[in-house]
C-alpha cells in the first residue's frame, strides 16, 4: 500500500534542529510560547497549582535576546547592500516583479530563500506552468499573467521524501514529495480553513516528468488529481524533474548544516540564565529592613504602632537595640554565565550584538570580513547558481531564447567610492588603458550606475546626452562675431 505522507529517516531526524532554530530566529514571543521545550520547568514533578503559576512567573521575568534572528537579517542585508544583477530574455522580464504569481519579485523571493539557509541550511524551488492545454496559451494569456512560467518557493519542512536515479553519466532526481497547506472558503464565504495536500513530482519509468496532486482526509490521503504531464514550450515532456534544491553547503538533495544552529543553542542557554537571573533578583533584590534585640513588649508596641520607612519616621528602640538593611549581593554566577554566552555568540558571528572598539588596519579588516562571511559566501554562491538554472527552466518553458542569469552581490564589505581611484580609472579609460565595460563595472558595483544596465544601454544613453544642445546652441552664439543671431 503507497503512503505519500512517508517523510526520509534523515527528514525526521533534522526535524527538532530545524524547529530550534526557527524559533529562536521568529522570537521571545515564539520562545516563551514553546513553555518548558525551551526553559525547564522548576520541580518538575510538582503539579500543583502554585508551582504552576510559580513557573509562569519565572517564564515571564526571563528576557529574551534575540541575537541569532537579528545576526540573520543582518547577513542578508549584506548580501543586498550591491543590488544582484538579472538577465533574462525579455518573455521573462516579469520576474523582476513577479516571480511566483503573488506579487513577488525574484530579489524578494531570494532574500527569504537566503534567510531560509541561514536557519535551517536547505530549500527547494520548483518551476511550474499553468495547467493548460498545449497551444492554447495566447501572448496576452501570458502578458496578463494568466499563463506563465514561475517558481514557487518551498521551505524545508515541506521537503518530506526524495528519490535520485542514475540515468546515462548522471543522477537525476526521480522522485520528490512535497507537503503543502492550503486555504480554503468555509460554506458562509467569511471564514477559511486548512487543508493539507502532496505534490508529487517524479519521472516514470519512461524517463518523462509527471506531477499528482493528494489530500490529506480524516482517515485517509487520496489522491485527488490523477498523474499529468506538464510540458515545455515546444509541447514535449520534460525529461527532468524542474525542482532546484539549495543548501547552506552544495545543491546537492542531502541535507546540510544549519549555519546558525550553534548560535541558537547559545541564544538558549542565554535565555535560561536570564530567568534565573531575573528570579534571584525578584525574590531578593529589593532591601530588607531588619532589628535586633527587641523585647516582647517593644515589639507588640512597635507592631501597634506602625513601622514606616524614611527619615522623618525614626525608630525608637530599646537599649541595646539595633538595626539596619540587608541587601543580598549580586548573583554573579548566572550574570557570569550569560555574559560568556553573549561573548560565545559574538564569536560565532552576533556581529549586532557588540563591535569591536580595537582599531584595525584595512587589511585587519578585511581578512575578518573574508572568514565572518566565509559561510555566507558560499549559500550566496549557491543561491545564485539555483536560480540561474531555474531561469533557464522558465526560458524552456516559454520556448524563447536568450542568456539567463542572476548572480548575487558576494562582497559584503562596506562599499566606498575613492575619489582617487576614481580618478585614476577614469584617466587609464581616456588613455585607452583600460576598457570603459570594466570602468562602468566599477561604477555598478558601487551603486553609482543601475546594475541591471547594459554596457549598450550605457553608450546609448552617453550618446543621447552627447548629442543634445551645445553650449553655442544655447546661448545663441554664432562663429561669425560670437553675439546671438536674429530672430
Amino acid at each position: 500500500m503507497s503512503d505519500v505522507t512517508f517523510t526520509r529517516p534523515e527528514y525526521d531526524a533534522a526535524r527538532n534542529r530545524w524547529r530550534l532554530v526557527r524559533d529562536v530566529c521568529k522570537g521571545s514571543e515564539t520562545i516563551k510560547a514553546a513553555g518548558d521545550l525551551y526553559l525547564p520547568r522548576p520541580n518538575a514533578a510538582d503539579t500543583s497549582k502554585d508551582n504552576k503559576e510559580r513557573y509562569d512567573a519565572y517564564k515571564k521575568r526571563a528576557v529574551f535576546y534575540n541575537a541569532t534572528g537579528r545576526t540573520k537579517h543582518s547577513l542578508v542585508g549584506a548580501v543586498f547592500r550591491t543590488w544582484p544583477t538579472l538577465t533574462v530574455p525579455g518573455a521573462l522580464n516579469y520576474v523582476s516583479k513577479d516571480i511566483d504569481g503573488q506579487g513577488v519579485s525574484i530579489y524578494q523571493q531570494s532574500q527569504s530563500v537566503i534567510g531560509h539557509l541561514l536557519e535551517v541550511g536547505r530549500h527547494g524551488l520548483l518551476v511550474d506552468y499553468a495547467s493548460v492545454e498545449p497551444g492554447t496559451v495566447s501572448k496576452a494569456d501570458e502578458q496578463a499573467g494568466r499563463a506563465r512560467a514561475n517558481i514557487a518557493s518551498y521551505p524545508t519542512e515541506a521537503i518530506i521524501n526524495w528519490k535520485t536515479r542514475q540515468v546515462g553519466g548522471q543522477h537525476l532526481l526521480s522522485l520528490v514529495v512535497l507537503r503543502e497547506v492550503v486555504d480554503v472558503d468555509t460554506d458562509d464565504g467569511f471564514g477559511s480553513e486548512q487543508v493539507v495536500q502532496f505534490r508529487v513530482l517524479r519521472l516514470d519509468a519512461a524517463g518523462v516528468y509527471t506531477q499528482e496532486v493528494w489530500k490529506e482526509g480524516a482517515s485517509e490521503t487520496l489522491m485527488t488529481t490523477a498523474p499529468f504531464t506538464p510540458l515545455n514550450g515546444t509541447g514535449q515532456p520534460w525529461r527532468v524533474i524542474p525542482f532546484q534544491f539549495l543548501g547552506s553547503e552544495n545543491n546537492d538533495s542531502s541535507i546540510d548544516d544549519s549555519p546558525l544552529y550553534d548560535m541558537a543553542e547559545v541564544n538558549i542557554g542565554h535565555y535560561r540564565n536570564s530567568a534565573d537571573y531575573e528570579e534571584a533578583a525578584y525574590l531578593v533584590g529589593q532591601p530588607q529592613p531588619w532589628m535586633s534585640g527587641l523585647s516582647e513588649a517593644w515589639r507588640k508596641h512597635m507592631e501597634d504602632q506602625g513601622i514606616f520607612l524614611g527619615s522623618r519616621a525614626p525608630w525608637l528602640l530599646p537599649q541595646g537595640g539595633a538595626c539596619g538593611v540587608w541587601q543580598a549581593q549580586p548573583n554573579i554566577v548566572a550574570k557570569e554565565a550569560m555574559d560568556g554566552k553573549k561573548e560565545d555568540m559574538v564569536s560565532l558571528g552576533a556581529r549586532l550584538i557588540e563591535r569591536g572598539s580595537a582599531v584595525k588596519t584595512a587589511t585587519q579588516a578585511d581578512n575578518d570580513s573574508a572568514a565572518e562571511h566565509s559561510v555566507l559566501s558560499l549559500i550566496v554562491s549557491n543561491v545564485s547558481e539555483a536560480y540561474s538554472q531555474c531561469l533557464v527552466w522558465m526560458v524552456e518553458f516559454v520556448n524563447v531564447t536568450g542568456e539567463a542569469l542572476y548572480k548575487l552581490n558576494q562582497d559584503f564589505s562596506q562599499i566606498s567610492l575613492d575619489a582617487t581611484i576614481l580618478t585614476a580609472l577614469f584617466n587609464a579609460v581616456q588613455g585607452g588603458r583600460l576598457p570603459e565595460g570594466d570602468f562602468w563595472q566599477y561604477l555598478r558595483d558601487r551603486g553609482v550606475i543601475d546594475p541591471e544596465k547594459t554596457d549598450d544601454e550605457i553608450r546609448d544613453e552617453l550618446q543621447t546626452a552627447n548629442a543634445g544642445p551645445q553650449l553655442d546652441d544655447l546661448t545663441g552664439a554664432n562663429a561669425n562675431g560670437g553675439q546671438p543671431s536674429d530672430p
